[in-house]
């Protein structure tokens, strides 16, 4: 809205701005932003067609993490515009909803070399690529048959010779490394941090506490620690459901926060682990965290969850037990400007942590 009383700032340095933003921000958040856009998106496929695919393609010699998604595709207009800060597709911005910059922001410090993104719609598969040359970030403008150049490129036909199935809407974004060696499905972040081999089922394990009603998520062979074949990523509660852990229970306070306990007890054919890590394709250990809106905050695992867990009122055990924080949507918090951790909207705006809800959940510890 434009207002007569005011004259609105402007960006006197464009590219220290894109610049600064993308390199503040914490680059462990790159899967998170890619996967709340492939969920979103898929969760407006028509029923039976709602998938994301996490999988790996060569780009040369090297393979590569794909992830792709079924839902409303881009054009070429659509894809150009994306690719700008602050551009949201068939979304709504607001500063507690889509900032319409995460997955860009959060990606292309661990990718720039590029990111290729492709979006079929209606029948017709349009790509751009995103990196960064020359210290500046931006679309690669590519020479095209006829000695033009341009940043976006119709790949219809090479899509189909692909194998690519152009009969409905997709998106699929490749991540292309920091350089033309890097594996990005074994090594996302170049090394820095180091990861282990079922890094990325852990992460949304760890991240997503539900997935959209219908939509699949798969994670094909390359991108998890199974070997070969596709396995299917379930959030805890679904694993709860499909008996994973022995006992679960729910208890819900006054102010509205659910307080989810569950107990996972040793398996029986290696003791050292949780029953949990039979068949599982991420860590299987126990946790606490805070949920909110479906996505979890303040994980602590290991060590630092068995140091915290007396505060909790779990004096030992704390191995086989897990503690889900979930606050109801209209809490009094909010996500900080890379969704790496929730802030308090009053006061200070302190990060939330897990530990400022030690009494409450002793106070409903299961007996």
């Amino acid at each position: 809205m434009r207002s007569a009383s005011i004259t609105p700032i402007q960006i006197d340095d464009t590219d220290f701005l894109v610049a600064s933003t993308i390199e503040r921000c914490p680059r462990t958040m790159m899967i998170r932003e890619l996967t709340k856009n492939a969920l979103e998106a898929a969760s407006l496929a028509p029923d039976g067609h709602r998938r994301v695919t996490f999988r790996t393609v060569k780009s040369g010699d090297t393979p590569k993490l794909a992830i792709w998604n079924t839902g409303p595709g881009m054009d070429a207009d659509e894809l150009y515009r994306m690719c700008d800060l602050a551009s949201s597709i068939r979304k709504e911005k607001g500063l507690e909803g889509n900032f319409g910059m995460g997955a860009k922001v959060a990606s292309l410090p661990s990718n720039k070399h590029g990111m290729i993104y492709r979006s079929c719609k209606a029948g017709c598969v349009n790509e751009v690529i995103l990196c960064q040359r020359e210290g500046r970030y931006g679309r690669l403008r590519r020479q095209l048959e006829d000695g033009s150049f341009s940043e976006i490129i119709d790949v219809t036909k090479l899509a189909r010779d692909e194998g690519y199935d152009l009969s409905y809407d997709w998106t699929e974004v490749r991540l292309l490394g920091n350089n033309v060696e890097q594996e990005t499905a074994r090594a996302p972040y170049n090394g820095d941090p180091v990861v282990d081999a079922q890094w990325l089922a852990t992460y949304l394990y760890h991240r997503f506490y539900r997935v959209p009603d219908g939509v699949r998520v798969e994670l094909q062979s390359g991108t998890h620690k199974l070997g070969p074949g596709v396995r299917v990523f379930e959030p805890l509660p679904r694993r709860a459901a499909n008996g994973a852990f022995e006992r679960t229970e729910t208890a819900e306070t006054v102010d509205g926060i659910k307080i989810h306990y569950f107990y996972d007890p040793p398996y029986d054919k290696a003791p050292s682990h949780n029953r949990s890590v039979s068949g599982a394709i991420q860590s299987a250990l126990s946790l606490a965290g805070i949920v909110y809106k479906d996505e979890l905050y303040d994980v602590k695992t290991g060590r630092a969850w068995s140091i915290n867990a007396p505060l909790f009122g779990i004096p030992f055990g704390s191995k086989h037990i897990s503690v889900h924080i979930e606050l109801p949507d209209n809490a009094a918090v909010l996500p900080e400007a890379y969704r790496q951790f929730l802030r308090y909207r009053s006061g200070e705006q302190d990060v939330v942590q897990a530990v400022h809800f030690g009494d409450i959940v002793a106070q409903h510890r299961p007996q």
